[in-house]
């Protein structure tokens, strides 16, 4: 073994480069809201009495922010939300061509 017992750590871009990313398919349903719902709809933050603006435990709720720009210029544009953790760039890519499609209720 080199170097020893240290960590290691994966990088997911490097494991699954942009060419394994799945496009082919994106849907509200089973690539955005799960998303939405794992990264946003969290507690305390856009949710119902959380702290940041705008309810995502519903497609209505993000399409709201889709249409005023806000949510492609924070996701996307910015990349500070979430501001946890990064979306990698596949998630990125899938949102962005979510968005591009007029983001759908599908």
């Amino acid at each position: 073994m080199v170097g020893g017992g240290g960590c290691y750590y994966d990088v997911e871009e490097e494991l699954y480069p942009a060419a394994m990313c799945d496009t082919a398919a994106v849907t509200w349903a089973t690539t955005v809201q799960p998303l939405v719902a794992t990264n946003c709809a969290t507690p305390g933050c856009h949710v119902p009495g959380g702290t940041g603006p705008g309810d995502f435990t519903s497609y209505n709720g993000v399409k709201n922010k889709v249409d005023n720009g806000t949510f492609a210029t924070r996701v996307l544009d910015l990349q500070d939300m979430p501001p946890s953790t990064p979306l990698s760039n596949c998630e990125l890519q899938q949102i962005d061509l979510w968005i591009k499609d007029g983001a759908p209720n599908n």
